[in-house]
């Protein structure tokens, strides 16, 4: 309210329509009809003011509406007005008199009445500080805190000693980084949960993949075998995870192994078994993340579609009956409950180095905590019911090369995704400099200038430019498929991915390929430059690389590793003939063929393979680190690479006051 009496405050007199109001006081969340209606009639009770004999906001039917008190600006308000000095007998018309000069006096009031009412629905708290927990040296992700407790327990990951669980006193900030539990027999993948005496986990005991409940204290020197146990836990990729403190049952967001990225909810009970629920979405949203509090009744999902937006969904245990909250223009990566009644605790997409507290009632939306680093991958109340706790994880990403070429015109951003232009000098790249995912261009010699500017929920993992410079397609969150005019600057076409798309490349100057991975097979797939699927290869073939330089032949790689060679219209055509394989190359994640040479990137190992490609066989050239888990490229024997610079993660709790 406060926000929206703001709003006509400084638009006295005009008619304001409600796609007005709703890009000026959500900023950013969709919001219906019905909810503009009962932020208007609330302000409307607070000032006292009847719809059909308005004093201040007047509807303007089909239109919108209009603040019609009369709005003074001044230095100074002498605002000891006194309630018996009104006079009862007072005429009508002098009645009204006195109420219009007192309008400016009463909207002041109200102004200060309502802020105080808005610090009293968020506990009269402000926040702004943040205190960092630890900066001990790895990932920290997965943490969890006791409802009631005096500490935060999380995964540590390193390269050295793997996943580690770790505990931090949440009181004592004074050289205190925390310290590491000792494991013995569990790997632990995720933290679910923490009772007053058991942590819920995921991950290995005795070599064994399953969800445990584990006994657990701080005086303890070490974990002892699990008092709860589901196991075969490998046949599921589970992403999100909270726990029901009142039957002790685990929620989750998953999906079985070798099928694509469509989470479906489970829930676990840790003394009978795994089990799918059954919630029903409209096709286009994906679920994403959930949350249940300590004691609560309804289960929250988040749920987002291909277009950077995300719905918020709240769920009866005891029905299992979803009721849609709120749309927000904005991808949620991360949401929690807040401590209040109606709040929402999120990290989005568009700004990651924020955390934003969001009220789902009235759509008004905070800033709680704000870093230099991006926000990921854990969240979670504070156990003084007031503060948020949570993790940071940020990279540093350059692009670089392996032997030496023109200075490259890196930021403090994150650059990756590098594609050699073929029509002149100079290399594309994907770079976040400006906030969020952008495509770049820079010619030797000069800074990198943007070219197209992408909507900034994009994911984008892949980056293909066409041979005459004119074309880029990229992948966005293996899901869609974008066709970006690099000379007209904009986006040309669009397409979904029915699977998870990867391996995107050009062939030549009309034909691209992607490999679409759905279920337990994979199928290599031709289009052309208005996305027509023209061609589709089907198991065992994996991948299509094509070699400039012999642009009448195409090669193919199967799911055996082994490369082979045809003819580019037999590819085309659908009659591969019988043949015999090249030869069988090394593990990769990426591949590229240039001048007859075959370099093969397994970003695992961080290491960079080359082979000759002779008639019948493969010579083994070279083997050497290289660091392009983030894209490389290769033109007449020169690489340029994407990899990591630098390196942080840390926990950090919000500091109300």
């Amino acid at each position: 309210m406060v926000a929206l009496l703001r709003f006509f405050l400084a638009n006295p007199n005009r008619i304001i329509s409600r796609d007005e109001l709703q890009q000026a006081i959500w900023q950013g969340v969709i919001v219906t009809d019905n909810a503009i209606n009962k932020l208007v009639a609330s302000l409307r009770k607070t000032l006292a003011d009847d719809p059909k004999s308005p004093r201040y906001i007047q509807t303007v039917p089909k239109q919108g509406y209009r603040f019609i008190a009369t709005v003074h600006t001044q230095d100074s308000l002498n605002t000891n007005v006194h309630v018996d000095e009104i006079n009862t007998n007072t005429q009508p018309k002098s009645r009204n008199l006195a109420v219009k000069a007192a309008a400016p006096v009463i909207i002041c009031a109200v102004v200060v009445l309502l802020l105080l009412w808005q610090n009293g629905e968020n506990g009269g708290l402000n926040y702004g500080e943040n205190t960092v927990l630890t900066r001990v040296d790895g990932a920290k992700r997965s943490l969890v805190v006791a409802p009631k407790g005096n500490t935060v327990t999380f995964i540590n990951n390193t390269y050295a000693n793997g996943n580690e669980l770790w505990h931090k006193r949440l009181d004592n900030n004074n050289d205190d980084v925390g310290a590491v539990i000792e494991s013995k027999d569990y790997y632990f993948d995720s933290l679910i949960a923490q009772t007053a005496n058991a942590l819920i986990v995921k991950g290995y005991y005795q070599d064994q993949c399953g969800w445990f409940k584990v006994p657990f204290s701080l005086e303890s020197a070490a974990l002892t075998a699990p008092s709860a146990q589901v196991l075969d836990c490998e046949s599921l990729i589970s992403h999100r995870y909270t726990f029901d403190t009142q039957t002790e049952s685990v929620w989750l967001l998953g999906h079985a192994r070798n099928h694509e990225h469509r989470n479906r909810l489970y829930r676990i009970n840790l003394n009978q078994g795994l089990e799918p629920v059954a919630v029903e979405l409209p096709e286009q949203w994906q679920l994403v993340d959930l949350d249940l509090k300590p004691g609560a009744k309804n289960l929250l999902l988040v749920a987002n579609n291909s277009e950077g937006q995300s719905r918020l969904y709240q769920v009866d245990l005891a029905t299992g009956a979803a009721e849609p909250l709120i749309d927000v223009a904005q991808q949620l990566n991360q949401a929690i409950w807040g401590h209040a009644q109606h709040q929402l605790i999120y990290v989005s997409a568009s700004k990651p180095a924020q955390l934003q507290m969001l009220n789902i009632q009235s759509g008004e939306s905070q800033v709680i905590a704000s870093l230099g680093d991006r926000l990921c991958c854990a969240l979670a109340r504070h156990p003084n019911e007031k503060d948020y706790i949570y993790s940071t994880y940020d990279k540093n990403i350059d692009i670089r090369w392996q032997n030496p070429g023109f200075k490259l015109d890196n930021s403090n951003g994150n650059e990756r995704l590098p594609a050699f232009a073929h029509t002149q000098p100079g290399i594309y790249f994907v770079s976040n400099r400006a906030g969020s995912d952008h495509i770049y261009f820079q010619a030797p010699g000069q800074r990198a200038q943007q070219i197209v500017p992408m909507s900034e929920h994009m994911v984008l993992n892949e980056l293909a430019v066409s041979p005459d410079d004119r074309l880029a397609v990229v992948n966005h969150d293996n899901r869609q498929l974008w066709l970006v005019d690099i000379v007209e600057h904009g986006i040309a076409k669009r397409a979904h991915i029915d699977g998870y798309g990867f391996a995107l490349s050009w062939l030549n100057p009309t034909l691209f390929s992607l490999t679409v991975k759905n279920q337990h097979q994979r199928r290599v797939r031709i289009y052309n430059r208005q996305m027509q699927l023209l061609a589709e290869l089907d198991a065992p073939w994996v991948r299509i690389l094509v070699d400039n330089s012999e642009p009448q032949f195409a090669y193919l790689i199967n799911q055996s590793n082994e490369l082979y060679r045809f003819s580019f219209s037999e590819i085309l055509d659908g009659r591969l003939p019988k043949a015999e394989p090249i030869g069988e190359v090394a593990s990769y994640s990426n591949a590229i063929i240039d001048n007859g040479v075959l370099y093969l990137n397994n970003y695992k190992e961080a290491q960079l393979s080359s082979y000759k490609i002779n008639p019948t066989s493969l010579q083994l050239l070279t083997q050497q680190p290289l660091n392009a888990y983030y894209g490389f490229d290769v033109e007449n024997g020169q690489i340029v690479y994407g990899g990591t610079r630098a390196f942080s993660s840390d926990l950090y709790t919000t500091h109300a006051q």
